[in-house]
């Protein structure tokens, strides 16, 4: 188990089963679930504590394999989020990337929890991981989303006409990344 210490209010630690219940309370609060079902296709699929150990213990897996770094989000020693940086690929024929995917508590919201946790999450991924590439896609109608990449740098790349799913409809996704030298810059 690890844990990153952002600044003084925030810290990421790697999500292990033991954060299931609290996750689990997170996604099931009325306020979060009807928010997160508008972007988050996998919201419907997590409606018992088992789904939400499944899911980490598969993250585990994929982290073992340097695939996958999943982090639970504390501001003031409290989980409030998730943030993860997924899809790594590694492969020395191909360029090395990842996409970053997060939910933040709608409590939290407007506090730059979010940003400050993502901008640790690029560290982590071009400075551990070499990564050469990170980008972000958001569904294009999630303003407060698209935000946390334009905030950060991030190069708008275009939208990915009916590329996402959530609760039957179908929607554009619009794809941010960020270079690593533009990251080092």
């Amino acid at each position: 188990m690890f844990y990153i210490t952002v600044d003084s209010d925030i810290r990421l630690e790697h999500t292990y089963i033991h954060h299931a219940q609290d996750i689990f309370h997170l996604v099931s609060k009325e306020q979060n679930r009807t928010l997160f079902r508008q972007w988050l296709p996998w919201v419907e699929h997590n409606t018992t504590i088992d789904d939400t150990q499944a899911f980490i213990q598969t993250t585990l897996e994929k982290y073992a394999k340097a695939q996958e770094v999943n982090c639970s989000i504390f501001y003031q020693d409290k989980l409030v989020g998730n943030v993860s940086l997924l899809g790594m690929r590694n492969s020395p024929n191909d360029t090395q990337k990842g996409e970053l995917g997060y939910w933040l508590d709608v409590d939290h919201h407007g506090k730059g929890i979010m940003k400050r946790a993502v901008k640790k999450m690029l560290e982590i991924g071009f400075t551990y991981y070499h990564l050469d590439k990170i980008s972000i896609k958001c569904a294009t109608q999630n303003h407060r989303s698209c935000n946390i990449p334009q905030s950060l740098g991030f190069k708008y790349e275009g939208t990915l006409r009916a590329d996402i799913m959530v609760e039957g409809i179908v929607q554009d996704g619009k794809v941010y990344s960020l270079l690593k030298e533009e990251y080092q810059a």
